[in-house]
């Protein structure tokens, strides 16, 4: 069965490409245009991964994250976040217990996201 990765991301643009490259690699992709969406379709779904922007409307990923986190249901799915550099400083020093396993600045180029998410799939076999 293929991994499923939900993408979070308010730029559908964004979520589109990473979407298609996701589907080339054999991967399910699960689309989400901002937090709220994000996480009925996480209950829903229970995705391998998550890959998520920080700044969205509605509930912004760190937020999200911290949901996830505080949910036994949802606390072990890994989280990769992508930000614009603006952002990263936020990503560093956010909460102790709100863990990601990895992060990207956009822009970014597809292969080191595609690298990211293998990786982490291949920790969690180990």
């Amino acid at each position: 069965m293929p991994k499923k990765i939900l993408v979070v991301d308010d730029e559908k643009d964004i979520v589109e490409i990473i979407s298609m490259y996701l589907e080339k690699e054999d991967y399910e992709p699960i689309a989400a245009y901002d937090g709220q969406e994000a996480l009925g379709k996480i209950i829903h779904n229970k995705p391998d991964l998550v890959v998520l922007d920080i700044m969205m409307p509605k509930m912004d990923g760190h937020s999200l994250n911290i949901k996830l986190k505080e949910n036994p249901a949802t606390r072990d799915i890994p989280v990769i976040v992508i930000t614009g550099k603006g952002h990263l400083r936020e990503i560093i020093t956010a909460r102790e217990d709100v863990t990601i396993v990895d992060y990207l600045e956009k822009p970014f180029q597809m292969k080191e996201l595609l690298e990211k998410i293998k990786n982490v799939f291949e920790k969690k076999n180990e």
